[in-house]
Parts: structure tokens; sequence; C-alpha cells
């Protein structure tokens, strides 16, 4: 099983530089840095200081999106990025979020639109042109092919990126149940677009604690596994997935989630434990235990397909022990 850890400089650019390095020296495959204008530097600069601190880890957006930069622009910085790291990249581009509202766009990007960007990014970096906003982009000579994935959860997205790129990224937890329809999903569509469905890489994508026992790694990751249920659920796909008994907990979590609290063990970790909705959401996003049982997890996730996970780290405790333990449980 590969490991991925997304980090990102959002306060403190010492911590930044330390994380990204230990994330090497662990061993980590590679290293994401979010496209997150609201809460964290710019995605670029800070992927230049991730390559600065290490030496063998592939670094990508974790995720970039369209219309916040050009097709050109993204193809470029990548290809740049290429140069500096010696070809240590990746580009993981999804339909978007905070990105979006920042520039005052639809908080998601459509199948097509995202469909378009890919395409228009990939025939960028080959040393095409592409047509953009009804205008021929010229070709250019500084670019570098890259492995292009889509972060996808949908069954459209995830259609999409089976057809089209090289790999998926998609939110996992404990819920093989899910993880193994998704796998299923992204193949048979690789399969229809007469691609090998073993080629394109599945990359699972969780909030990730590793303690001594799982009631205190739930506690961690609270305030993280309550934003997801309290604003990933809303449309009418993932509301099917929602038990019908919980729904009533599912919506008064969104009535009462307050926007600014992310802290660990704060009002909406404990919102969300009051609710009785852990479990679902660690279905959805999550994975807990101690060393042994995490291990055990991700041999299971293997099994069902999964390329690697990445371990998203939002504001936690230790996560510098994060890092080290989930490397033991993937050893």
């Amino acid at each position: 099983m590969k490991l991925g850890a997304i980090i990102e400089w959002a306060d403190d650019l010492a911590e930044f530089r330390g994380l990204v390095k230990l994330a090497d020296d662990l061993g980590y495959d590679v290293v994401g840095v979010g496209d997150t204008p609201a809460r964290a530097w710019e995605l670029y600069v800070s992927l230049t200081v991730a390559a600065q601190e290490s030496r063998n880890a592939t670094l990508t957006p974790m995720v970039t999106t369209p219309f916040f930069r050009h097709p050109a622009a993204t193809a470029t910085a990548i290809s740049t990025l290429h140069e500096v790291t010696g070809g240590r990249v990746m580009l993981a581009i999804g339909n978007g979020g905070s990105v979006r509202r920042v520039v005052g766009r639809s908080p998601v990007a459509t199948s097509r639109e995202l469909y378009d960007y890919v395409s228009a990014v990939r025939a960028v970096l080959g040393g095409g042109s592409a047509e953009v906003d009804g205008y021929s982009t010229e070709p250019l000579t500084r670019v570098h092919p890259v492995p292009i994935l889509v972060a996808a959860d949908y069954p459209n997205s995830l259609r999409l990126a089976g057809e089209l790129a090289d790999g998926v990224v998609t939110t996992i937890g404990m819920s093989e149940e899910r993880v193994e329809a998704k796998v299923a999903t992204v193949r048979a569509a690789a399969e229809k677009a007469g691609r090998d469905p073993g080629s394109v890489q599945i990359w699972g994508f969780s909030f990730i604690s590793v303690k001594p026992t799982r009631a205190e790694a739930n506690a961690e990751i609270g305030a993280a596994l309550a934003s997801d249920v309290a604003l990933r659920l809303k449309s009418p796909h993932m509301r099917s997935l929602v038990p019908p008994e919980l729904l009533p907990a599912v919506e008064e979590m969104e009535r009462r989630y307050d926007v600014w609290d992310h802290t660990v063990g704060g009002k909406n970790a404990r919102l969300l434990e009051e609710l009785g909705l852990v479990d679902l959401a660690l279905g959805m996003t999550g994975v807990t235990g101690d060393v042994p049982e995490v291990a055990a997890h991700l041999k299971r996730l293997e099994g069902l397909g999964l390329t690697g996970v990445f371990a998203a780290l939002p504001p936690l405790a230790d996560p510098a022990g994060t890092l080290r333990a989930l490397a033991r449980a993937a050893a």
C-alpha cells in the first residue's frame, strides 16, 4: 500500500517544512498540498518549498480546480515543478470547493467543465493546443507531460476519471462496501472506454488518526469528520447514502454546525458524538484505530484495489506522530 500525506502551509512555515521532510524521510510516496487560498498560502510556492525539503516523494496539488488558473498556467506551473524536482510530480484536479467560492463561482464544477479542463491541461502538457473559452492556445515548448489524477466521489465523476485520467482520488473511510463500489465504477468506466482498468491508479483520501485506542483517534479527527457530515451530505446522491434513521441527526448537524470551529475536541466534534454520527462519518472519510487495527484496514483496502491512501492532516494534536504511526501501520 502506497502512502501519501496532504500537508498545507497555513501559518507556520517551519512546521510545514518539518512535516514535509518527515514524510519524505519516512518513505511516504506522495506529498500533496491543497489549493486552498482561503486558509493557506499559494499552492505552487508551497510545492516549491516542499521540493526543497524532499528527495524522493512525488509532489502534487491535492487538489487544484478549474477556473482558478487558465489551463496553460496550470500546465506551466506543474511543468516548472517537474524541472525543479527532476520529474517528481503528478497533477490532481477536482471539481472545486473553497477555491471556486473565493473567485465568485458556484461551489463545484460540472462533470463537463471538469472534463474540458482536464482535457485542455493534458493537451497543453503534451505540447499541443487547446480550446479554452472559445480561443485556441498557442503550443508551449517548456512543458512536460505528467500523470493526471481526477478527484471524484460521485458516480459521474468516478466514471469520468476511469475514462480519461491516469488515476482517481476518492474519499474513503472504514466502510469497505463503499470503497468496493467506487473501485468497481472506475474500473467499469475504464473498460468501457477501451482502457486497461488495472492501469488506472485509485487513491483513497481520508482523515486518519492512529492512537492507542479508537476512541482517542476518533476524538482527534472529530472536527474534520463533523465538517464532512455538515457540508457534504446535501446533494441527492449523498443524501441517499444516509440511513433513514440518521437523517434527523444529520439535519440537526447541518443546522448547528459552526463553520469557524476546527479545534480538536471543539463544539463540532462534541456535537458529532452527541448526535450519534461518528460511525456514519467514519464510514465515509475516517480511518482510526491503533497501529494493528489501521494496518489491517489498509491491507483490506489494498485487496479491494486501492493503489494508496492519502492522509489528510487537519488540525491535529500531533501531526508528526500521525505520520510516524501511519508509516508503521503501512510497513
